[in-house]
């Protein structure tokens, strides 16, 4: 029989695996949710850190102004609205129960409460841009309520070439005041760099920004109520990494992993507290079924996530499972990328594959419909695809497909039209 090949170009996005049966995983945030969880959709569990051992953070970015506060922990900020840093001797905290409290963005890491007030470049909230050596200088005083009482703050300026901060805190009255000259570029390859006002000293509980993927924590975020009016509310839930995205996907089935068909979403919140809902009935917390994320990681990995249950404060306890669904950054990093020959390309009831390289050992051959769903799995020698190999009566419907070959430290994809 003669077989011809026609050459058709490789897809520069990788195919999907799917796997079969997830990984499970049970964790727990410890009762009261006391831990927080940083986690890598790939190893799991990075780290369980106390929540209760830092006040503010500052993001580590050097051309950066994003100052956080612990709202996990009941935090609450709030700008002085009587005077200006000349005033710093003398708060005066007359009518502070009608004073507006600030919030870090539930959308993004770099908003924190400190710039709530920011009214864009040159003022980012707390402190004024200067052009001419880029330092922030601080305009604004603020109280915070803290863990251990309120304490009044001043953020004295950024140096942002150097990348220092410069504070100071106190209490109220006065005593007890500190001037911090906080160095950021020990921690630059972390999001943040957390300090504790009550043990005066930074505090180092995230993980390199590459290592994890998602942080099981407690924070603010806007609720609705049974009105549809939505107010900022203490939650328990999923925040993003800076550098991982996701989307979501409900109601859908178990096999379902057509992730590209939706726009994937950076924001902190994108997973967010509510694929769990409190039955007051049951006095239990329920999980929301038929309810999958896609979640991209910082290696460009996509997973897939399911949520199986929560237990609530008593335990701090939840379980979930995950898949592997689509492995682009293993073919780019650690695979010799090879061009599929197809022919006939589109096809009908049959044709053929052939390999652009020689390739030694076994090599997995799988054939995925455009919604990552895996329609076709076989191993074959690497001499046959060598040689080229013939498929029939696969019963394909119409339609677009991706061919994916992986093995031997090759891999390679490429599209075929079944008509």
């Amino acid at each position: 029989m003669k077989k011809l090949y026609f050459t058709v170009f490789t897809l520069l996005i990788s195919a999907a695996y799917i796997f079969g049966q997830p990984e499970r995983d049970s964790l727990t945030m410890s009762p009261q949710y006391a831990n927080d969880i940083f986690y890598s959709m790939k190893t799991g569990e990075v780290s369980a850190v106390p929540r209760n051992n830092w006040d503010i953070a500052f993001y580590t970015a050097r051309f950066s102004s994003g100052i956080l506060i612990n709202e996990g922990m009941g935090d609450m900020l709030y700008t002085y609205p009587n005077g200006d840093t000349a005033d710093w001797a003398n708060i005066d905290t007359t009518g502070m129960s009608e004073w507006p409290p600030m919030y870090n963005s539930p959308s993004m890491w770099e908003e924190g409460a400190f710039g709530v007030h920011a009214l864009g470049h040159p003022d980012y909230g707390w402190g004024v841009y200067n052009s001419v050596n880029h330092n922030v200088y601080g305009d604004s005083l603020f109280v915070m309520k803290t863990q251990e009482g309120y304490k009044k703050i001043w953020i004295v300026m950024k140096k942002s070439i150097e990348n220092i901060y410069v504070f100071r805190f106190a209490d109220l009255d006065g005593s007890n005041e500190q001037l911090v000259e906080l160095d950021v570029n020990p921690y630059t390859g972390k999001n943040f760099v957390y300090y504790s006002l009550s043990a005066n000293e930074p505090v180092d509980r995230e993980p390199p920004s590459e290592d994890w993927d998602i942080l099981f924590t407690k924070y603010v975020d806007s609720v609705p109520d049974n009105e549809g009016n939505f107010s900022p509310y203490l939650v328990t839930g999923a925040t993003l990494n800076v550098s991982t995205k996701a989307n979501n996907f409900y109601p859908v089935t178990e096999d379902f992993n057509d992730w590209m068909s939706k726009p994937m979403d950076s924001a902190k919140n994108t997973i967010g507290y509510d694929w769990k809902q409190f039955d007051f009935n049951a006095f239990s917390w329920n999980v929301t079924d038929s309810n999958y994320y896609f979640i991209r990681n910082f290696n460009g990995d996509i997973y897939k996530l399911k949520f199986i249950s929560w237990d609530g404060s008593s335990t701090g306890d939840f379980v979930l499972d995950k898949w592997l669904v689509s492995l682009s950054s293993v073919s780019e990093k650690y695979s010799t990328p090879l061009s599929l020959n197809v022919y006939p390309n589109p096809a009908s009831e049959s044709f053929a594959v052939k390999s652009s390289e020689e390739l030694q050992g076994d090599v997995t051959l799988m054939i995925i419909d455009r919604s990552g769903r895996q329609v076709y799995r076989a191993v074959y020698a690497g001499r046959e695809l060598n040689s080229g190999i013939r498929l029939s009566n696969l019963n394909l419907k119409q339609g677009l497909y991706i061919l994916n070959i992986k093995g031997a430290g090759h891999t390679g994809s490429t599209k075929l039209i079944i008509r």
